[in-house]
């Protein structure tokens, strides 16, 4: 119980590259997104506590179809705001949602009537996906979600510092034997490396796929040096890690050093009933609006606390609940309740002795005490445990049953002793529950406060 997992020792500490998140700029962070964030963000402190080097990366999607079929959407309810008739633009496939209409005031408000006509498609989409971005980033922060980096797609078709696009080089690579025209259409031999199907890497009216930038993007993050990278995707891309790994193997890079995890849908619960919701047609509740409702601890605690590749029923009642019932509530009433014990022996004038406390802790002889002071001491094992599997619920489960330990201790126990020996041992195991809970708490980047 004297110490607490700081590094493992038994463990080969990596240079390890976590892309997690990675939503397309097409509309704000929904309660989808929240649970990869929280899971990544999270992942990336454990990974980070245990002894390696992790960077963060988020990847943009800022080339494409659907990043112009945003700035479409957008235009036309900007050209509204102008009361300029938009009845001949076919907005059938175009993103609907507040967001839209919000975005299209903004630019009114701070460009004018710059963007009445489009000089530049090029450029207003960009500009765009920047504003996206921006709300994006915003909606991280609040979150206590820290990228080091954001990885522009756009990057790998830039020519400006190098002779050929990383796109080009790609497809250098796979010419010839690993690719092959076919009705107009470039395609990659991904049945060669174990796919199922061909893939199409450029399709018969000259477009690039997404894929073609993906194998790009991969190629990279192995060229960067990384010893391990690590995908966080959402469950309805499994079916997209094949053709992914089938590249790395044509490139002759090593997909073991690849590992994906995947995160299962989220579905919100309000009064016993499932909210459902679709980006294209705006009806979806957003990331920040949760956090509004629950709050950041306890929308981050409630992603966490179900293993990542099962589908998640967020119970809004349950979150904003302030009783034994919600979880981080109790976890947190218990490091408040253990500073509230240390200020009352301040108060009372008494004092105890930590290091004299640790070595008398066989003075704690009851059930509830011996109990703790063994569950405390499985703290490490958890760790590794989630550090082996590459998951982060262990913890939530772990501080949970810590805190119901404490409560129970707590209502059954005088804890404030006037016996000098009996409450240095007392205080010793209050300050290893204490440092416990922190602990983990701020593996999951969830606040203790000392009050409640």
């Amino acid at each position: 119980m004297k110490n607490h997992i700081f590094l493992l020792k038994r463990v080969i500490k990596k240079n390890i590259l976590i892309e997690y998140v990675s939503s397309n700029p097409t509309g704000p962070l929904h309660i989808g997104h929240g649970r990869g964030a929280a899971f990544g963000s999270a992942l990336s402190n454990l990974l980070r506590k245990c002894g390696n080097k992790v960077t963060e990366e988020y990847y943009v999607n800022d080339q494409g179809l659907q990043t112009k079929i945003l700035a479409e959407s957008v235009h036309k309810k900007y050209l509204e705001k102008f009361n300029l008739d938009t009845s001949e633009i076919d907005d059938a496939n175009f993103y609907k949602g507040e967001y839209i209409d919000e975005l299209a005031l903004k630019i009114k408000t701070q460009k004018k009537d710059l963007y009445l006509k489009i000089e530049n498609e090029s450029n207003f989409i960009n500009y765009i996906v920047e504003e996206m971005m921006k709300d994006i980033k915003a909606t991280l922060k609040n979150f206590q979600v820290k990228f080091d980096s954001f990885y522009l797609e756009s990057f790998l078709y830039d020519s400006s510092k190098t002779k050929k696009t990383k796109v080009n080089e790609v497809l250098e690579d796979l010419k010839s034997e690993h690719s092959y025209n076919e009705e107009g259409a470039l395609w990659f031999r991904s049945t060669k490396f174990g796919d199922d199907k061909d893939r199409v890497l450029i399709r018969s009216d000259n477009q690039e796929t997404y894929f073609l930038s993906d194998i790009a993007y991969h190629k990279d993050k192995f060229l960067r040096g990384y010893d391990e990278l690590i995908n966080i995707w959402g469950s309805d891309h499994h079916g997209y890690l094949p053709r992914v790994k089938a590249s790395l193997k044509a490139l002759k890079l090593s997909p073991e050093s690849l590992k994906t995890i995947f995160i299962q849908f989220v579905s919100l619960i309000r009064k016993g009933k499932k909210t459902s919701m679709s980006t294209r047609s705006g009806e979806f509740i957003t990331l920040n609006q949760l956090i509004n409702e629950v709050g950041v601890n306890a929308a981050r605690f409630f992603y966490l606390a179900k293993k990542s590749d099962q589908a998640l029923e967020f119970d809004m009642d349950l979150a904003i609940s302030q009783d034994k019932n919600n979880p981080v509530y109790y976890i947190q009433y218990a490091y408040a309740r253990i500073c509230s014990l240390e200020k009352e022996l301040k108060k009372r004038e008494m004092t105890f002795d930590l290091n004299e406390g640790i070595n008398n802790l066989e003075k704690l002889q009851n059930k509830s005490e011996l109990e703790i002071i063994s569950f405390l001491e499985a703290y490490k094992s958890i760790i590794e445990q989630c550090y082996k599997n590459y998951e982060v619920h262990p913890i939530c489960f772990y501080l949970r049953d810590l805190a119901s330990k404490f409560h129970s201790y707590y209502n059954s126990e005088t804890i404030i002793s006037d016996d000098q020996i009996s409450r240095n041992a007392k205080f010793a195991l209050l300050i290893g529950i204490k440092r416990t809970i922190k602990s983990g708490m701020e593996l999951l980047d969830i606040e203790t406060p000392e009050k409640m």
